[in-house]
C-alpha cells in the first residue's frame, strides 16, 4: 500500500440521454451528441437523435457499454509517440450507478407499500411511488502519484486528452461535476481496489464551517469512529476519504463539482452486504456523527470496474 496519499481527479457523470433537459440534468454545450458530433440540447442542432442509440428505451444500456467497453480501454491506448498522458495514470476506475443498490431516495430496511389494513394492495399500479433518481449516474476516480502528473494528463492543446478523450466524453454523458482531490485510505482489508460494490457518499459541509473545518472533523472524529465500528463488523472491505483540495482559479476548478467538499467510499464484496451495512445500527451512527459537519450527505450504489490499478 502506498503511504503517500494520491491525488485524485473524482468525475460525477450525467449519463448521455434524451429525455426533457431540467435543472441540474441540463446538457453542458456540446455534449451528449448526435453522430455529427453535435449536442442534441443545443440551440441549432436540427438533428436531436443520440450518437449512442436511436432508440430511447435502449439509451441506459448504450450509455453503460458505451462507458465500460468503448471509453474505458480509449483512456489506457498509448495513442501514438507523442502521447505522453497516458503512462501517468496509476488507476482508473469506472463505477456504475446500481438503481438497485442503496441510495438516500430509497434505502434498506425495504418495505412494500400496504394499505389502511396493512395488506398489500390489490391495484399495485396505482400505489405505485414516483421515481426519484440521484443527482448522478457514476463516479470515475483517476489517480495519480502527483498533483503535476494528474494536471499533464488533462492538458488539452494538441494531446491525447484535448483532441480524443474530450470528444468521446461528449457521446455518453449529458454533464458531469468533478474535482481534486487527495486519496485517505481509513480501512483496508486487502491490498486491491477490486471489491465489486461501492457505495458512494457525497458530503457538503455544514453551513458555518470552513472546508479546512469540515476536512479537520471527517478526517479525526468520523475516521476514528469508522475505525471503532470495524466498518460496520467488518463488512466494509475498505472506506477512503476523497479530500476536495481544489482551489478557485486552480486550471481544473469546477464550480459545480467544487460543492462536494469530500466523497467517502466504501467497497463491499458483494450488494447482500452493502444492504446489511446501510441499513444497519453501525451505519445509523455513521449517519447521526454526519449531521455535525456536513449539511448534506446523499449517497448511491455502484458497480465497481476497475481499469488500471498500478498500485499494487
Amino acid at each position: 500500500m502506498l503511504s503517500q496519499p494520491l491525488f485524485v481527479l473524482n468525475a460525477l457523470v450525467l449519463r448521455g440521454d434524451s429525455s426533457p433537459p431540467e435543472g441540474a440534468r441540463r446538457a453542458r454545450p456540446g455534449y451528449n451528441v448526435n453522430r455529427a458530433g453535435e449536442g442534441i440540447e443545443d440551440a441549432t442542432t436540427r438533428d436531436r437523435t443520440l450518437a449512442m442509440s436511436p432508440t430511447p428505451q435502449l439509451e441506459w444500456e448504450a450509455y453503460d457499454e458505451y462507458w465500460r467497453k468503448v471509453h474505458g480501454p480509449k483512456i489506457l491506448h498509448p495513442d501514438g509517440p507523442n502521447d505522453q498522458q497516458t503512462g501517468v495514470l496509476t488507476y482508473y476506475l469506472q463505477q456504475h450507478r446500481l438503481p438497485a443498490g442503496p441510495s438516500s431516495q430509497r434505502a434498506p430496511p425495504y418495505a412494500p407499500p400496504l394499505d389502511a389494513q396493512g395488506l398489500l394492495p390489490r391495484t399495485p399500479a396505482a400505489s405505485c411511488a414516483e421515481h426519484v433518481r440521484p443527482a448522478f449516474d457514476g463516479m470515475a476516480q483517476l489517480g495519480y502519484r502527483t498533483r503535476a502528473d494528474l494536471e499533464a494528463f488533462f492538458a488539452t492543446e494538441g494531446t491525447k486528452y484535448g483532441e480524443k478523450i474530450m470528444p468521446d466524453e461528449a457521446v455518453f454523458i449529458r454533464g458531469f461535476a468533478f474535482h481534486v482531490a487527495e486519496e485517505h485510505v481509513v480501512i483496508q482489508r486487502g491490498d486491491r481496489r477490486r471489491d465489486p460494490v461501492i457505495l458512494t457518499k457525497l458530503h457538503q459541509r455544514a453551513s458555518g464551517l470552513s472546508r479546512e473545518e469540515f476536512r479537520g472533523r471527517w478526517m479525526a472524529q468520523h475516521a476514528d469512529l469508522v475505525r471503532s465500528l470495524n466498518g460496520g463488523a467488518g463488512l466494509v472491505r475498505r472506506y477512503a476519504q476523497l479530500v476536495n483540495i481544489g482551489r478557485e482559479g486552480d486550471t481544473l476548478f469546477d464550480p459545480v463539482g467544487d460543492c462536494y467538499d469530500g466523497i467517502g467510499v466504501y467497497s463491499f464484496a458483494n450488494m447482500n452486504d452493502c444492504e446489511d451495512f446501510v441499513g444497519g445500527a453501525d451505519h445509523a451512527a455513521l449517519v447521526a456523527d454526519e449531521r455535525h459537519f456536513a449539511a448534506e450527505s446523499g449517497f448511491f450504489t455502484t458497480l465497481n470496474y476497475v481499469i488500471r490499478d498500478l498500485t499494487t
